[in-house]
């Protein structure tokens, strides 16, 4: 690794496509191993194995974040690190790790104790493991997305879901507990370090040298991971606290199976979108150009993921799960609304992230968590866990508009920017939800997954009809829209050169 790397100019456009494809890849088919894996898990364990797992997570995560300095973000960000940079990165890694397990070990006892439940506490215990080994982990993996090298990235995240995924389903056919979850786990993070110094060749060592140039950045991210953490998890721990961890199983996995379709795209497309737009700071018209293409992009989908997931919810527990995972079905509808709000808040924090404002991104973060946690314990209190599910949709949506205000506070983007990348797909999905619910509503299935494969169809027709509708009305501007159609065409060029389908 060179003292002073230079990077060659890019094309955005080029890179957002070929980055978002390998990381949406990447993702997909984690989650696909991670959906078989939990359709499998959900038949040999029960909601009350879950509940215990979602617990404790819930305590580790409240303490990870705090020793999580996204010094990977800082070195993206830094025009030209040195080896020091490095060095310094993963020597703060170690430490954390390390201050993260003892703190893991020493409160474990009191997260049990919240819950009212002492296996919550020897779970903990565990993963305080993970915490230190996961410290070592070869900083060296973060030039893959530094240098764009997405297929490296790919393969790096794949091997160790996969090792994940194969001791998480032995340990559950042995031991038929709450234990495979966390065996699985801690060998997860095992193998993900090692892998890392396969994959890459940089040798880190301690050094100290250059911490404080990462710390200006990592300390205005741990307190919007933070926040962002409150966000995502606080009402696990309300439900947890007010219903057990029978309610909390059903809870966590509805929770998994309603907001992850939209986390699944939108996550990866962030992740491949800020290095590009890190390189466009110094541009502003390619960087708002890059930005809105993507952000279309990622309302596209994560609103017709998640409010496609709200309106099959019934019959997809049915079929997936099966009929003892039922009581989790009112929920999803609610949690598919905070999975497609939060992949649009995803894609603006990453654009702030980008552009220098990590101060203002932490900020709004943390005011909305503080807002939410006392209106999810009234609601759980007040209307049980539909009404923490129902009031954590409610904020995300709050929580979008002020992102999207802080956002457009400075140019070169703008509040009508955002507004054209954002109606259309929601006015699509719209369309698309009221189809399926009028459907089901004069039409009942002989059976749950005809059920499915028929809403699924219906809604996949209505959300292209639709959006296709709309493109046109609007003028069919240059945008996603006419992508889209763009590659249907060469997809379909070369059958119609043989005649295959008619000109």
């Amino acid at each position: 690794m060179s003292e002073t790397p230079n990077r060659p100019p890019i094309e955005a456009g080029r890179e957002l496509a070929r980055g978002s494809f390998w990381m949406i890849s990447m993702r997909w088919v984690i989650r696909g191993i991670g959906f078989v894996s939990t359709i499998i898990l959900a038949r040999l364990l029960t909601p009350d194995d879950f509940g215990v797992v979602a617990m404790a997570m819930v305590g580790v995560a409240m303490l990870e974040v705090f020793t999580q300095s996204g010094s990977d973000l800082a070195l993206l960000r830094n025009a030209e690190p040195t080896r020091d940079h490095y060095n310094a990165a993963w020597t703060l890694e170690i430490i954390q790790g390390c201050a993260l397990a003892v703190l893991l070990f020493i409160t474990a006892p009191l997260v049990g104790g919240h819950f009212e439940d002492p296996r919550v506490t020897n779970v903990i215990r565990l993963l305080s493991l993970r915490a230190v080994v996961g410290g070592f982990q070869n900083i060296g993996v973060v030039t893959f997305r530094r240098e764009l090298r997405f297929g490296r990235e790919f393969q790096f995240g794949i091997v160790k879901k996969s090792v994940t995924f194969v001791v998480t389903l032995v340990a559950a056919f042995v031991l038929r507990s709450y234990w495979a979850l966390v065996i699985g786990q801690v060998v997860g993070r095992t193998v993900e370090v090692g892998v890392s110094y396969v994959m890459s060749d940089y040798r880190p060592g301690l050094s100290l040298r250059k911490v404080g140039d990462l710390w200006g950045f990592s300390r205005w991210l741990i307190l919007a991971r933070f926040s962002r953490l409150l966000n995502r998890q606080f009402d696990r721990w309300v439900v947890g606290s007010i219903a057990g961890a029978h309610a909390m199983g059903y809870y966590y996995v509805a929770s998994d199976f309603a907001s992850s379709p939209s986390d699944e795209v939108v996550l990866p497309m962030s992740r491949a979108a800020f290095p590009v737009y890190s390189r466009l700071r110094d541009d502003p018209k390619a960087l708002v150009d890059a930005f809105t293409r993507v952000l279309s992009s990622m309302t596209s989908i994560s609103f017709v993921m998640g409010l496609g997931m709200a309106a099959v919810a019934h019959d997809f527990v049915s079929v997936v799960l099966g009929p003892k995972w039922l009581d989790a079905v009112p929920l999803i509808p609610w949690l598919g609304v905070f999975g497609a709000s939060y992949g649009v808040a995803h894609s603006l924090d990453a654009y702030m992230l980008a552009t220098g404002r990590e101060r203002l991104t932490a900020l709004l973060t943390l005011v909305n968590a503080i807002l939410m946690a006392p209106v999810l314990w009234f609601a759980g209190q007040r209307f049980g866990i539909e009404g923490v599910a129902a009031a954590k949709a409610a904020m995300a949506i709050v929580f979008v508009l002020t992102l999207v205000v802080g956002c457009t506070r400075r140019s070169p983007l703008t509040a009508t920017a955002v507004w054209r990348c954002v109606w259309p797909p929601l006015a699509a999905c719209s369309v698309m939800l009221v189809c399926v619910k009028g459907v089901q509503a004069v039409a009942v299935a002989p059976a749950p997954w005809i059920g499915l494969l028929r809403d699924v169809a219906i809604g996949a027709i209505v959300y292209i009809a639709a959006t296709l509708v709309i493109w046109w009305l609007r003028g069919h501007p240059d945008g996603v829209e006419r992508d889209a159609l763009r590659r249907a065409r060469s997809l379909l060029a070369p059958l119609k050169s043989q005649g295959k389908v008619s000109p």
